[in-house]
């Protein structure tokens, strides 16, 4: 099975659970039996045949299931009684990031959208995997990735903790922190234990969602190598 029929078998499965058609199957299931073995114990004294009653009402509940099963998946039961259940719409709220970027439609390249701000980014971060795959986000201040909607990127996906990681900024370097997530963080195939110092082209994993990171060489930075280099000066320049 090829990596993105995984992630769409991923996906399917997920929003089951989140339509609750798993769980309103399973008690289908359960209240048919129960109503068999009831079956099985009242038929008699009423006259009918047991094996008969039994076999026209498990054929009844065969039938009956893909049924359910498709009205789960439409509507739900709430305590304002039965609604239908809005479809899963990517939802980002005030504190999340906008991308600067949608590789999603377009497919080549990197296309920045019309109107919007496309100040220079030192560093950027690229999602190559799950429901966000296709973005990228810029990176000029501390970040928050988790599941919870609250994070400054949220990735809806059950695998990644409500608060799964930091990506900060020190001096100008870019700097990743797991925070205590359950499936942890993971560089380069290598999970980390604390800070570490991210490079151009770095692979950022949370479980199995993968982020690229990309290092922009502009002039500002390049000063700031610079700066940071060893200066050699000829003897006799100084005598001059």
């Amino acid at each position: 099975m090829t990596q993105s029929g995984a992630q769409s078998n991923g996906s399917f499965f997920s929003e089951l659970r989140r339509r609750r058609v798993i769980r309103t199957c399973f008690f289908y299931v359960l209240l048919c039996w129960g109503m068999v073995q009831v079956a099985e114990i009242l038929a008699p004294p009423l006259g009918f045949d047991s094996d008969a009653a039994i076999r026209t009402f498990l054929i009844g509940s065969f039938l009956g299931f893909p049924i359910t099963a498709l009205l789960a998946w439409f509507y739900t039961i709430t305590e304002k009684g039965i609604q239908r259940t809005d479809a899963f719409v990517e939802r980002r709220v005030l504190n999340n990031v906008p991308p600067i970027n949608d590789r999603r439609h377009d497919g080549v390249g990197m296309y920045f959208a019309k109107g919007k701000d496309l100040r220079h980014y030192d560093w950027v971060l690229s999602v190559q995997t799950g429901p966000l795959e296709g973005l990228s986000f810029g990176v000029d201040e501390p970040l928050i990735l988790g599941r919870s909607l609250d994070c400054d990127i949220a990735i809806v996906t059950p695998h990644v903790s409500r608060q799964h990681a930091r990506l900060s900024l020190d001096d100008g370097q870019l700097v990743v922190e797991d925070l205590g997530s359950s499936n942890g963080t993971v560089v380069n195939g290598k999970k980390i234990e604390a800070q570490y110092s991210l490079h151009h082209e770095d692979e950022v994993r949370l479980h199995d969602i993968v982020f690229r990171v990309s290092e922009s060489f502009n002039r500002p930075n390049s000063e700031r190598q610079a700066m940071n280099e060893t200066t050699f000066i000829n003897s006799d320049e100084l005598d001059k």
